[in-house]
């Protein structure tokens, strides 16, 4: 048995190995039930945008949590496929922004249920608590991690 109390045998007692293999089931079952084309990451863009509208790529890059260089990657990809539209802002030339097109948000909207059922098909056979205490774990883990330096 180890400090934690835990007997379980590795890998499948650490927790990387089982966040690592919790995210390929959800990538396939994305690929499966959602889309080919739009990743969970573009999908999340769309969603961000959504909310909250026209924003620099800085601030979209804060609220995805991506470096400069993956969102202008993922940006221009996502140009090109015509969901979204970068423009500069007009009182400070160096904000470059970024916002929904209708085909983004068309997109949005049309993958949203299948989005839930993916979520559903990852958690849905968790009891309520054990769910959200996962997510609320999930997201200190994530906390934990901003907060060090």
């Amino acid at each position: 048995m180890t400090e934690a109390g835990d007997d379980t045998e590795e890998p499948q007692r650490h927790t990387g190995h089982l966040i690592r293999r919790a995210q390929q089931v959800h990538v396939a079952n994305w690929m499966r039930l959602v889309s080919r084309e739009i990743s969970t990451v573009q999908y999340s863009v769309l969603v961000v945008l959504d909310r909250y509208g026209e924003l620099s790529q800085r601030e979209l890059g804060d609220e995805v949590d991506l470096d400069r260089s993956t969102v202008a990657d993922l940006i221009a990809r996502m140009e090109r496929h015509g969901l979204v539209l970068r423009g500069q802002d007009p009182r400070d030339g160096r904000r470059k922004t970024v916002r929904l097109t209708d085909r983004g948000l068309d997109e949005r909207r049309r993958l949203q249920p299948l989005v839930d059922r993916v979520e559903e098909q990852l958690t849905g056979s968790l009891p309520g608590q054990t769910r959200d205490a996962l997510r609320s774990a999930l997201r200190l883990l994530l906390e934990q991690r901003d907060r060090t330096p």
